[in-house]
């Protein structure tokens, strides 16, 4: 039956199609223009068509591209804007090939059959409790994308306070200390209560840029599952609505939140805690907005995790995340949960619509990727492989969604432990981008720098720095020296040249990234500090030891004032500043701050993580170079037990560490017990890792050594 051709305006004529494809896209069409509620006359203004262009192609006549895409544009939601322009898509290209059998339809339908007058108050009932909770979903998507932007705002704000309250908490301190030494009296007390002022509201606005920092990413995941629920719903309505006209005219608009602004006095410290309340009152709203939304969908608000480390620092490769457990457990919980939910609507969606079918493709991937998140790389990239499969065959190989499958299947091929097969993927893929999309595109640009890392992790080191130097240059080129992408890929870049063995031209690189960084972002951004630990690290490895030591020393203290002393990433950062406190000749001093990372270690990740066995086992080291080598002996030796017991006997780090016990075996003054060890260590690594390995070889020439040296101590008298 015709409808309303606009808000209030004449019924629609009937349509006339050239074909039944074509006749399909005019009801669809003719449709968004209904829930827009525009008139042909505002729609013609809007998509640069005349008004009898317009009624043309809504009567029937096959519309170009532009018009398609301009009328979508102007009629239908953002939320919605992506879904309708592919369905649209879809149509117009079945009316420009339509199948052979296409014939010409009538102008006319037939009457509806009784049997289908039966039913029409419950579908339409349906159709407006649809509408309702698709309204609601949106709305609830616009509060959490409002929230999510605000929070990206409180970010930049509190980064920047952070970094002037540094330097008023330094200033104030100067000030106090040249007060102290001049008896200056009441001048002295109101500067000792403006520092401690000061260092309140540093910590105050950490907490809240903490605060910001979790609430977007909440925000971010409640926005991303809302979509998957509206694309649900709009399913729903398509199929309880057919050609009939929505319930209401327009979807609705997301609100603005409120933001507080309270009165304050006119010191520094008072405008401070003036932005301070209003950051907090931001916050407060968002959490409110996120927390309240969580609740609406039936889910528990997650744990605020701890940081994960990424110190690059040579003592601590491979180990590069290590977040708590509960925070670890509380994201592999949501993940396995949504792994579960879209199996179950594969499941559906494979009955309803066939295992090809666009909408189930769609629903495959989030499958597929929810089940990487969750820890299952391997499941993730066979899935992955049939998706490509079969995103080729129905949508065909140039299609964007076939580009991103593609993307989504090398990278979790290098995530389930084969990088070099990931590499060749991203190098065809790149290929394929630049093709269809163009060299310039991101997407062509983000193919290139996750086919330059690949090939890094696939052991081409030298290759991975040639290919990360020329996308740097690219992105200077294309979106200029000071962006942020352009910024990482320097990271990357230099990273790599110092893998490829050049530490020093890797040194200078991240010196002037850090400083671009520190103009940029501001020197207490967590950017920064990255680069500033990635500098350290490569300024010890070209040789300066001293200077490293002084770099990671100011990295401690500047960590454990942004992020607090149990924080992973300054641990990390301890961990190093030891580690070339050693090399550059002070053992005792490295034993010293080995033995305290122990103790906290062990308090923070428990005794049998990773970092704290890596850790005691520095102890136990610099403890023997610092000249106890019978201490050295004890605490190797413990070691040994305990890496026997968590990894293996034949674990790479258990061979190491029986190594070690060995040698401070002998250096404690047992060289025939020395040697009884080696003379199983070395049996014992000939098996594991074969006669001719750098390890094997090692232990070779210190069973040679320990026989010589316990021989001289049999043949010797008394």
């Amino acid at each position: 039956m015709p409808g309303r051709g606009s808000a209030g305006g004449r019924p629609w004529g009937p349509i006339r199609p050239e074909n039944t494809q074509a006749g399909k896209l005019a009801e669809f069409l003719r449709a968004r223009v209904d829930e827009s509620g525009k008139t042909l006359a505002v729609l013609a203004g809007e998509v640069n068509f005349s008004k009898s262009q317009v009624s043309a192609y809504l009567a029937g006549k096959i519309p170009p591209q532009l018009f398609v895409t301009a009328l979508i544009n102007a009629t239908v939601p953002r939320q919605l804007r992506e879904r309708r322009q592919e369905e649209a898509a879809g149509m117009l290209r079945d009316a420009v090939h339509p199948p052979r059998n296409a014939v010409t339809v009538a102008a006319v339908r037939p009457p509806e059959p009784p049997e289908r007058v039966v039913d029409i108050a419950t579908v339409q009932a349906r159709q407006i409790e649809t509408y309702d909770r698709l309204t609601r979903s949106l709305e609830q998507q616009g509060e959490l994308r409002q929230a999510a932007d605000n929070s990206a705002k409180l970010i930049m704000v509190l980064l920047g306070m952070i970094n002037q309250l540094q330097d008023r908490v330094t200033g104030l301190t100067e000030e106090r200390d040249r007060l102290s030494q001049s008896d200056a009296g009441a001048a002295l007390g109101s500067a000792q209560r403006r520092l401690a002022r000061a260092v309140a509201q540093k910590e105050r606005a950490t907490q809240e840029l903490k605060r910001a920092q979790e609430k977007q990413r909440q925000a971010e995941n409640l926005a991303a599952q809302l979509q998957i629920r509206i694309e649900e719903l709009t399913d729903e309505l398509d199929r309880l609505r057919g050609n009939d006209r929505s319930p209401h005219d327009r979807l609705p608009d997301a609100g603005q939140v409120r933001q507080s602004a309270p009165e304050s006095e006119d010191l520094e410290g008072d405008d401070i805690d003036r932005v301070l309340a209003r950051v907090e009152a931001v916050n407060d709203s968002d959490a409110d907005i996120v927390d309240r939304i969580t609740t609406e969908l039936g889910k528990a608000p997650g744990s605020v995790p701890d940081n994960p480390s990424t110190s690059p620092d040579v003592q601590d490769k491979g180990q590069l995340a290590q977040p708590d457990a509960d925070a670890r457990g509380t994201n592999d919980e949501r993940a396995a949960s949504s792994a579960r939910y879209y199996a179950e609507r594969t499941e559906v969606s494979v009955r309803e619509n066939g295992p090809a079918h666009p909408k189930t493709l769609r629903t495959r991937v989030y499958h597929a990727r929810w089940t990487g998140q969750a820890g299952d790389a391997i499941a993730a990239r066979d899935l992955f492989t049939a998706l490509v499969a079969d995103h080729v065959h129905v949508l065909g190989p140039k299609h964007f969604e076939t580009l991103t499958a593609r993307d989504d299947h090398a990278r979790w091929t290098g995530k389930a432990g084969d990088a070099a097969t990931a590499r060749d993927l991203y190098k065809t893929l790149v290929d394929d981008r630049a093709r269809v999309q163009g060299v310039n595109h991101p997407d062509t640009l983000a193919a290139r720098a996750a086919h330059a890392r690949w090939t890094g992790q696939a052991g081409a080191a030298a290759t991975a720095r040639r290919l990360y130097y020329g996308l740097v240059a690219d992105l200077t080129s294309l979106v200029g020296a000071d962006d942020l992408d352009t910024l990482a890929t320097r990271d990357d870049h230099a990273r790599w040249t110092g893998e490829a063995g050049d530490a020093a031209t890797a040194r200078d690189l991240y010196d002037t990234l850090v400083a671009d960084r520190t103009r940029l972002q501001g020197i207490s951004s967590l950017h920064t500090l990255a680069a500033r630990t990635a500098h350290a690290r490569w300024t010890g490895k070209a040789g300066d030891a001293s200077l490293a030591r002084d770099l990671y020393d100011t990295l401690v203290n500047d960590r454990t004032s942004l992020q607090g002393p149990d924080d992973l990433h300054t641990l990390a950062n301890r961990r190093s500043h030891a580690y070339w406190t050693g090399q550059a000749g002070d053992a005792a001093t490295a034993r010293d701050l080995y033995t305290l990372l122990v103790f906290d270690h062990i308090r923070l990740l428990g005794p049998d993580h990773p970092h704290t066995l890596t850790t005691r086992h520095q102890r136990a080291n610099w403890t023997g170079w610092a000249g106890n080598p019978a201490r050295a002996r004890h605490l190797s030796g413990t070691l040994t037990a305990d890496r026997r017991r968590l990894q293996g006997h034949d674990h790479p780090d258990t061979l190491t560490s029986r190594h070690n016990h060995a040698h401070w075996t002998g250096a404690a003054g047992e060289a025939g017990a020395a040697r009884a060890l080696y003379t199983t260590l070395i049996a014992d690594r000939t098996r594991v890792l074969g006669p001719d390995h750098p390890d094997t070889l090692t232990t070779r020439r210190a069973l040679s050594h320990w026989t010589q040296k316990a021989a001289e101590e049999e043949a010797s008298p008394g």
